[in-house]
């Protein structure tokens, strides 16, 4: 291990006994969450690193091309996957990894929905884990520019990784946990979660049929609510869009665009920087030091990258969907079709069976129908199973799959015991 984290590797104190995580970052191919290509995961006991894995992993069949903007990020390309193992090669080790840890990440709400997403492809069962997020942890206890994991990183004092390889990610998520639980005297992670009122969220809840239970869930107006309250201006050259339609989704997403900074200003969008390059260090703008010196002065202003303003608004578009099945809108009746399809009991060919079963009499969407679960429309970009069974998503695709397999035991259809991953 480099000797710069020495001081965190091993428990200097008592308040590290009882710090067991296990701590996890994913790289993406593309702007799918779907689209995984690497992986790194590091199991921390006692305030620790005892443990690392990392794995490449070729992106599943229909999400993997990798896009500019991902390799710009990361480095990768399909080149470094092409022999590598295919996710559900990846995912039991990796579970066998995790074991019943907590599971904590930096920004934690895109690992885990890269995690259920790439697995609902495969028609692999979800993992049900405890979720805790370093970000949020970072925002409650700390005053910085940005809370991307460099600065966060430097401002603690743990000196300089390899942003975006992700066990160096994932080694740096575990010992900012450790660090700030040192700051709070904290003896767990989750009375660090507690001291500073950041929810552990667990990745799926089967009784509640949530699909994120940290998001407001309560039935307000349909509206997208990703920088809600938020005055937000941009500097510097955006890659991905131009500056009006930049300045139009934050008004759509519940916010205020603004041309400059100011003393009103919450979050400035910075061009000229990717998540790799935008570290402490780096040369910046004059919008920018502005910026850094209204931070220094006391205002509650996050500077932000691209990738990050990207990585919002599709936070809000889940927690939309969030709000449409907490409204009411959700379906949790089987179709009846499910269990006549199914018949007695599966034949020799297992997976057929299953797929047949759960497959829509209608045959597949082709982009428009309503899913079965929630209502919400099936694109036709979706992912040929959940166009097969008219679902909109892996969280329906997930709630109907664990509502048949109920209503088979009901049945008393008899099949092939269900294990856990990690007994595969």
């Amino acid at each position: 291990m480099p000797t710069r984290y020495s001081h965190l590797m091993e428990p200097s104190n008592r308040a590290t006994i009882g710090l067991d995580f296990t701590a996890i970052d994913f790289e993406t191919a593309n702007r799918s969450r779907a689209s995984v290509c690497a992986v790194g995961a590091v199991r921390v006991r006692d305030g620790a690193i005892v443990d690392e894995y990392r794995a490449l992993v070729s992106p599943p069949p229909g999400f993997d091309g990798f896009e500019d903007g991902n390799i710009r990020v990361h480095g990768l390309t399909k080149a470094d996957v092409t022999e590598a193992a295919s996710w559900d090669e990846v995912y039991p080790t990796l579970l066998r990894f995790i074991g019943g840890d907590l599971l904590v990440g930096h920004n934690a709400r895109f690992d885990v929905s890269v995690l259920l997403n790439a697995t609902g492809v495969y028609d692999l069962p979800w993992p049900e884990l405890d979720t805790l997020c370093t970000l949020q942890l970072s925002r409650a206890a700390l005053h910085v520019p940005s809370y991307s994991l460099p600065w966060v990183a430097n401002h603690l004092g743990l000196g300089d990784f390899e942003h975006h390889d992700p066990l160096a990610d994932a080694r740096m998520t575990a010992l900012v946990l450790i660090a700030l639980a040192q700051l709070k005297n904290t003896t767990s992670p989750l009375q660090l979660a507690e001291s500073l009122a950041v929810p552990v969220v667990r990745t799926f809840i089967d009784e509640a049929e949530a699909i994120a239970s940290e998001l407001d869930s309560s039935p307000d107006p349909l509206i997208a609510t990703g920088f809600a309250g938020q005055a937000v201006c941009f500097t510097g050259a955006l890659r991905m869009m131009i500056r009006d339609e930049a300045r139009r989704l934050v008004v759509e997403h519940g916010g205020l665009a603004q041309s400059g900074v100011n003393k009103k200003t919450t979050i400035l969008v910075t061009g000229d920087f990717d998540s790799r390059t935008f570290r402490p260090g780096a040369s910046f703008s004059a919008k920018l030091q502005k910026a850094f010196d209204l931070v220094d002065a006391g205002q509650p202003l996050e500077i932000i990258t691209e990738e990050d303003f990207v990585a919002r608004l599709s936070l809000s578009e889940e927690a939309l969907r969030s709000r449409i099945s907490q409204a009411g809108v959700t379906r949790r009746k089987l179709p009846d079709w499910v269990l006549v399809q199914a018949g007695t009991d599966p034949t020799d060919d297992y997976w057929a069976w299953f797929n047949r079963s759960l497959a829509h009499p209608e045959g597949r969407a082709s982009g428009g129908e309503r899913c079965i679960w929630c209502d919400a429309p099936v694109s036709q970009s979706a992912h040929w199973v959940h166009r097969d069974r008219h679902v909109c998503s892996v969280h329906c695709n997930e709630r109907l799959k664990r509502a048949a397999s109920r209503a088979w035991d009901r049945a008393g259809i008899r099949r092939p015991a269900e294990q856990a991953p990690w007994e595969w």
